[in-house]
């Protein structure tokens, strides 16, 4: 059943009726990310620990209109679990993708599996709102770095 499946994507893909999925990084790629917030976004952590996030409105005619007449407010709140606080406080630059599934493990006593899959899942919920940003090191960038020091 499997290889049916698999032979009719690929004659799909072939024909070009299905776009194949992107692999253009790797598991360890993605892993090796760091994680970046957004720096246009206001938030703020209350004494509980939880993270509050301010999302204004679009700055458009039509949003501004339908606001005055069903008196929606111009801002919306979005209020982080204990969880995603924690996770939100690591995104900060300095933890990557891997680092923070480590401490999740950790702290909420998951397996890694369980926090690698849960936090990804969220990292790219965050990520398509637009709340976070990825950077991913390049990885010739360290070869580059040991030939300079061999060099001088």
């Amino acid at each position: 059943m499997r290889t049916l499946i698999r032979l009719s994507k690929q004659i799909l893909y072939r024909l070009g009726l299905k776009k194949p999925p992107d692999l253009g990084l790797k598991r360890d790629d993605i892993l090796g990310a760091i994680p970046l917030r957004n720096a246009t976004i206001k938030w703020e952590q209350n004494d509980e620990g939880e993270v509050s996030i301010v999302i204004p409105q679009k700055d458009k005619l039509w949003v501004k209109i339908v606001t005055k007449i069903f008196m929606v407010p111009g801002k919306r709140v979005v209020v982080f679990d204990e969880v995603g606080s924690y996770v939100w406080m690591k995104c900060d630059g300095k933890h990557t993708i891997k680092d923070i599934i480590n401490s999740l493990s950790g702290k909420y006593n998951l397996t890694r599996k369980e926090s690698e899959v849960s936090l990804i899942t969220y990292m790219r919920t965050l990520g398509k709102r637009g709340m976070l940003g990825f950077a991913i090191p390049d990885p010739n960038q360290e070869l580059r770095k040991k030939k300079e020091k061999i060099k001088l």
